[in-house]
């Protein structure tokens, strides 16, 4: 049995990085198709120049003029959109490349010493994509700050944020979502040296964790702002704290600058916490829940 498992999982292995390689082979073509594009486009915007300062000269626009610089607009657009296209292409291929080698950090990250797992974790912190707006597209749900539809679901595999009870107190830690059955979610503690890492949730009790982090350039309305507070992860840990938002990234790679609340009212020094590992803090509602909510599995 356990040279069957072994030789399954090399199988797998092997697969991952076959379809690895695959992509950064297409990626690395689709590198050629940028240059020419952007060349093209640069063509047409010193032509736009040139005949706009040849108008500003004259003092005035002349029927033909007119007429050209309209057609170079128009053909600057569909270049630019064709330039847009291509790139966004290469970024689905660098995320697909991206969630596979995060697949593998998962499997890591149960057979990993407790320094090296938690190394892990910030990196998948790091694997998630950055989103980019298509014109005046407004940031979806789960990127960075924007909240989940009330409807939403995490998948199987999915980290979360989930108010637990273990050691006789509660908290909220990272787990992963296992399944979703009549109401109530099934999630995994990702912290494998806990000894009750299974439990059953009311759906209230889980905040997915974004899946897209945001640019403070394209969308600045997607973080949290600052004097919020906000359930963050707390450093060389796997459990979420209230904290109190000091200053929002300022690039899509930065976290959040937050000092955690004690449970004297007092803050710590300030600490830096990735996008990835900050939701919004929970209603009184739910910080003052039934125990009997949550039930092991």
């Amino acid at each position: 049995m356990a040279v069957t498992k072994t030789l399954a999982d090399t199988t797998v292995a092997g697969k991952e990085n076959s379809d690895e390689q695959t992509l950064i082979v297409k990626l690395f073509k689709s590198l050629f198709n940028v240059p020419p594009i952007i060349s093209n486009n640069n063509d047409v915007i010193n032509i736009i120049n040139n005949t706009q300062e040849q108008v500003i000269k004259k003092g005035m626009i002349d029927p033909e003029s007119q007429k050209s610089l309209i057609s170079y607009y128009e053909t600057a657009d569909i270049e630019t959109v064709r330039e847009e296209e291509v790139i966004r292409k290469m970024l689905e291929i660098i995320y697909e490349v991206r969630n596979i080698r995060h697949q593998k950090i998962k499997s890591l990250l149960q057979s990993q010493r407790s320094s090296t797992f938690l190394k892990l974790l910030q990196v998948t912190a790091m694997r998630i994509p950055v989103w980019f707006p298509k014109h005046d597209e407004q940031p979806p749900p789960l990127c960075g700050a924007i909240e989940p539809l009330p409807s939403y679901v995490a998948k199987s595999g999915d980290l979360v944020a989930a108010l637990v009870k273990q050691s006789g107190e509660e908290r909220w830690i990272v787990a992963e979502a296992v399944a979703f059955k009549n109401g109530k979610y099934e999630v995994e503690d990702i912290d494998v040296k806990e000894i009750n890492r299974n439990f059953t949730l009311e759906k209230i009790y889980v905040k997915p964790l974004p899946l897209m982090r945001a640019d403070p350039v394209t969308c600045p309305d997607a973080f949290f702002p600052c004097n919020q507070f906000v359930l963050a992860m707390y450093p060389q840990t796997t459990c979420f704290f209230k904290a109190l938002v000091k200053a929002p990234p300022k690039t899509s790679y930065d976290g959040y600058e937050v000092l955690f609340e004690d449970d004297f009212n007092q803050y710590t020094i300030m600490m830096v916490v990735s996008q990835r590992f900050v939701v919004s803090f929970p209603s009184q509602e739910i910080l003052h829940k039934d125990d009997e909510m949550i039930v092991e599995y």
